[in-house]
């Protein structure tokens, strides 16, 4: 198993990066700094605005991480597993054919929408969180979700661990040339404070998974629950203080803070419950330096408006090593969970056979030629990121080898602008992307020649895991 942490199994990884896997607000007012508000959007976004002006940081981090942990939910879901088991007889083991145990772990989740009139809500977690493909469902099928207040271990649930037993003798598995006690873990709670959610969708190419739940349960439990809102493109630089909101240790939600370390990189990381499988996806990530444990997973990474910027999902470990977390970018979340939500036809389908996301990509080959710093002159001169010049290299669909692209805009099938970006780094030509549906098309500016032209891209349609 890949997972574990005393009873409550806790989602990690392998190798040198790891998976991440009170009371309520009485009043539905919020006290900061001596002034009251009720939790409305447009007060919240007010008030936030206000401390940003004033320039007071830590006012501005404490009413924003504390808006924030009302879109945040604890998550803890369950597998069950088979494997041969062992009778001890003395010294000796004996099989006895397959046993089945069950496991609980926990991890993190995001509200990001709540509509109480159609009773509809869907939370954002990470695949890891809700996979393991070595159980017998592959994707867990008891997902049970828990709002900031409502997720005290030994209050607002339990676990409970006993061994499997045989004609009341303890049973045993193999591991290697050892023999382990084979422990069973099972979860408990009040239906007053659990919400029941079903998987609708997810990637592993992406690390991201869809939950559906009842708006009404959620803010039945607490009226004032609210859904995160996405930041844009251009809200992440390198030095940005932000938080986290998460389920470390499986011990409730709580924050962290700390600052954006890098606002691109890649990491290497593989989600099977097998380590030496070598079925590793890269996948790009910001870093920062917010303490990021295993709990974290699925949890948000916000900046000072309270706006999410990431979906926590892996940290790196090793003894010379400290503070190394990684988020998947809200830029590129933001339209991957669209497009879950678009593919999901309904009913009890979702299954091992029935995942990932069918995405668009250009005909034509790109890549970046070259890499330089941006300064920002209004800004003191500071380094502010790495801009890159991403060139064609092969051409394919109006698009010719040496174009220089610097726009691409997403048209829907009526002619809306849907999506735009200013193309700075390779990575926003595939992020923008996954916003293309069928009917529309991709409008693609270029420099070619010295002279800016509109054109207009063809794309290939693949599904990825």
């Amino acid at each position: 198993m890949k997972k574990i942490l005393l009873s409550l199994c806790v989602l990690i990884l392998s190798s040198t990066i790891v998976l991440s896997g009170c009371s309520l607000f009485g009043t539905g007012d919020v006290t900061v700094n001596n002034n009251t508000f009720n939790l409305t959007d447009e007060q919240w976004n007010e008030y936030l605005d206000k401390i940003s002006v004033s320039g007071d940081s830590a006012e501005q981090l404490k009413a924003a991480a504390n808006y924030s942990l009302l879109s945040g939910v604890s998550v803890i879901t369950s597998f069950t597993y088979k494997t041969t088991g062992y009778r001890k007889v003395g010294d000796n083991y004996g099989a006895i054919g397959e046993r089945t145990y069950s496991a609980a772990y926990c991890g993190s989740g995001v509200i990001v929408e709540l509509d109480g009139e159609s009773d509809t809500a869907y939370v954002l977690t990470n695949a890891h969180v809700i996979y393991s493909d070595s159980s017998n469902e592959v994707f867990s099928n008891d997902v049970r979700l828990y709002l900031y207040g409502q997720d005290a271990e030994h209050v607002n649930y339990s676990l409970s661990s006993k061994y499997v037993t045989y004609n009341y003798t303890y049973v045993y598995y193999a591991q290697g040339n050892e023999y382990k006690e084979m422990i069973s873990t099972t979860v408990t709670d009040d239906e007053k404070y659990r919400i029941d959610a079903s998987v609708v969708a997810a990637s592993l190419r992406y690390d991201i998974a869809l939950l559906k739940v009842s708006a009404n349960d959620i803010l039945e439990k607490n009226p004032y629950a609210v859904a995160a809102k996405f930041a844009d493109e251009e809200d992440v630089t390198v030095g940005d203080r932000v938080y986290t909101v998460g389920n470390p240790g499986g011990d409730g939600m709580s924050v962290t803070a700390g600052i954006v370390n890098k606002t691109s990189e890649t990491v290497s990381l593989s989600i099977s419950d097998d380590e030496n499988t070598g079925n590793y996806n890269d996948y790009r990530v910001i870093r920062t330096d917010a303490s990021i444990n295993a709990g974290n997973s699925g949890g948000g990474l916000f900046n000072l408006n309270g706006k999410l910027i990431g979906v926590i999902n892996a940290k790196k470990k090793g003894g010379e090593i400290d503070n190394m977390g990684y988020a998947l970018p809200a830029c590129n979340v933001k339209r991957l969970w669209l497009l879950l939500k678009d593919g999901y036809l309904g009913g009890n389908t979702f299954g091992k056979n029935n995942f990932g996301v069918t995405r668009a990509y250009l005909s034509a080959v790109y890549e970046a030629v070259w890499t330089c710093p941006e300064i920002d002159i209004t800004a003191g001169g500071i380094v502010s990121d790495v801009v890159e010049t991403v060139a064609v290299t092969k051409s394919g669909g109006n698009l010719q080898s040496g174009d220089v692209i610097k726009n691409v805009s997403i048209i829907s099938f009526s002619g809306e602008t849907i999506d735009s970006i200013s193309v700075k780094r390779a990575y926003h030509v595939d992020d923008v992307l996954l916003s293309l549906r069928s009917g529309g098309k991709v409008i693609v500016t270029v420099d070619r020649n010295g002279t800016e032209i509109e054109v207009e891209a063809s794309c290939t349609t693949k599904k990825v895991a």
